[in-house]
């Protein structure tokens, strides 16, 4: 057993951090906890177990495997969940505070102790020396008192809304679930489940995002869902509001994407009040806080300030500038545009995403009766402010540039290159297609196995993924991508090029065709009893406005792909009409 302690700090401030973790360290072991510290504590272990007990009949065999591989090597006991949910619940309350405060002393403790330092290779210099990390050591922690837990007593939400009714209600059979019109416009979603005896999952979507937001602004509208969310709702920070959840199996982020915003989450069955509660609270009430949004403008920072050392992460940034046709949004901000965003601006944008809810879906699946949960979606989706305006994203045509392009990188001394093939273009979205692109990325990734790592023996882990999307417009993307020894990246990329023109020209092998749909037909069995498979599917189909039922059909219409799909897909899609080659290299001696 050990007890360990981690601090990262920000650049060229290292016993800045030193010296807090040091000092907090220290407080834990001259006071101790507090009683209210120890009683979160329990209600988050009781919770969590009981959150394994109540699913004790879905557990994965993969959680058996590894207890018996522990018993196996390390003699590590094996109790049922049913013998620690009953022993942890009769002597939790045993555990007194002065117990574990006892424990301090002995696990925090200047004998056999170890100080790892990690830096970049240019901070190497200015790292201390033995004794000046012992000298910050020994010196932080001077005049500290004990910590003061600050509880609060109020609820959550005190004042519960008024809401609005139900004003109509439609079925889908086939997928069992339930579609909910509120008075405001919302939709709501529900299919429930018994995947999950303990879960249900939520997200939300309203068309607009950081679309709508000006050039000049967007820094601040692109930064303005992450530092919400870590700000904490209402009157609560985010300590005060992590303190008020302890127990409880509840998330909800905000979010705001290029083209909508809405929120993700979870809850178990029993917290579903308090997960829609914080919908509510994060849409009405957000809070604003300047330190976060200060600390999250500090950690961007660093990020960027760092990342033209990193070889890899300069290849990265030119792929999505060269990807995005060189426009601001389609990568990290610059320092420039750090400097130049604001916490007031991220707020209006944020409160202004959120401010009409009528054209909202929100979509639940998990272990519910829609029946009985209508009331409380009722009392607080139903109270969401709603003008009943459009919801609308603004199409920017941001996309990769058409043409036969070639991006080479150079940076980095090391002996070793990576590789993109991207073909893009104009995509005609529908299930039929998707199923043929899916089928093409599945035998292009066995082609390319076969051929770079095995018979070339030149690269280990090549890999191809092919993405499509309908909105904001019709396009596609399949990227072929591999590292290698730099002498042999036009070799490799010539042999992966021959293996889609074979593809084009003759279709796909029987056998691999064969390996696609027993992968498939086994992934999507697998899938369609999976609540976040589902979660995805349904919502989705409503921002694509299709029947999310067809999902169904997916078995059905793996006959569809034949030699001839293949050879018709490949010669469509991976043309090369529309190919950029992006190449990173060592810099030239």
């Amino acid at each position: 057993d050990a007890f360990s302690s981690i601090v990262v700090s920000k650049p060229g401030e290292l016993e800045k951090g030193v010296k807090a973790i040091v000092a907090e360290d220290d407080r834990v072991e001259k006071f101790g906890f507090t009683q209210t510290e120890l009683d979160r504590a329990k209600q988050s272990v009781l919770t969590a177990l009981g959150q394994q007990f109540k699913e004790k009949d879905k557990t994965r065999s993969s959680v058996f495997v590894n207890q018996y591989q522990q018993n196996f090597l390390k003699g590590t006991a094996i109790p049922s969940i049913d013998y620690r949910y009953d022993f942890y619940n009769k002597n939790m309350d045993q555990i007194k505070l002065s117990e574990i405060n006892a424990l301090t002393g002995k696990f925090i403790s200047d004998e056999n102790r170890v100080i790892i330092v990690q830096a970049p290779e240019k901070e190497k210099a200015n790292l201390p020396d033995e004794k000046t990390l012992l000298g910050w050591i020994s010196s932080a922690g001077q005049g500290i008192t004990a910590y003061v837990d600050e509880v609060s007593n109020k609820p959550l939400l005190e004042k519960i809304p008024t809401g609005t009714k139900v004003v109509s209600e439609k079925k889908n059979a086939a997928i069992s679930s339930t579609e909910f019109t509120l008075a405001n416009g919302v939709k709501v979603v529900l299919k429930p489940t018994d995947f999950k005896n303990d879960q249900i999952l939520i997200n939300s979507f309203s068309f607009g995002g950081n679309s709508l937001s000006s050039d000049a602004d967007y820094t601040s509208a692109s930064l303005s869902d992450e530092v919400i969310g870590n700000s904490g709702v209402a009157s609560f920070t985010q300590i005060q509001l992590d303190k008020m959840l302890a127990g409880k199996t509840v998330r909800i982020s905000p979010y705001i994407s290029a083209i909508d915003q809405g929120f993700n989450g979870s809850t178990s069955p029993k917290d579903l009040e308090t997960a829609l509660q914080l919908v509510y609270l994060y849409t009405t009430a957000p809070r604003k806080d300047a330190n976060i949004w200060e600390s999250s403008i500090s950690q961007y920072k660093t990020i960027i300030a760092s990342r033209g050392a990193v070889p890899e992460s300069v290849f990265q940034d030119t792929i999505s500038a060269v990807m995005s046709s060189y426009n601001m949004r389609g990568g990290l901000p610059t320092l420039k545009q750090l400097d130049a965003a604001s916490l007031d601006k991220a707020y209006a944008f944020y409160q202004q995403r959120f401010a009409d809810n009528g054209k909202a879906v929100f979509t639940l699946v998990g272990n519910f009766d829609p029946e009985k949960i209508k009331p409380l979606l009722e009392k607080y989706l139903g109270a969401l402010p709603a003008a009943g305006a459009n919801s609308a994203y603004k199409d920017l045509n941001i996309h990769a540039p058409a043409g036969k392009i070639t991006k080479t990188v150079y940076k980095g001394l090391e002996a070793k290159s990576s590789v993109q093939l991207v073909f893009t273009g104009d995509y005609n979205y529908s299930e039929a297609n998707n199923l043929q692109m899916d089928a093409l990325e599945e035998i292009l990734n066995i082609k390319m196995i076969e051929r770079l790592r095995e018979k070339e023996s030149g690269v280990y882990s090549p890999r191809v993924q092919i993405s499509y999307t309908k909105i904001p417009n019709s396009r596609y993307n399949a990227t072929v991508s591999f590292g290698c020894a730099p002498e042999n990246v036009e070799k490799l990329i010539s042999a992966a090029l021959e293996e889609i023109a074979t593809i084009k020209q003759k279709g796909a092998e029987a056998g691999d065709i064969q390996k696609f749909n027993a992968e498939e037909s086994r992934s999507t069995e697998v899938q369609l009893k999976n609540n976040g498979f589902w979660l995805g599917e349904i919502s989705k189909s409503y921002q694509y406005q299709q029947d999310p039922a067809e999902v169904l059909n997916h078995l059905k219409d793996l006959s569809q792909v034949t030699v001839e799909t293949t050879k018709a897909t490949a010669d469509k899609y991976l043309s090369g009409d529309n190919l950029i080659r992006f190449i990173l290299l060592p810099e030239k001696k």
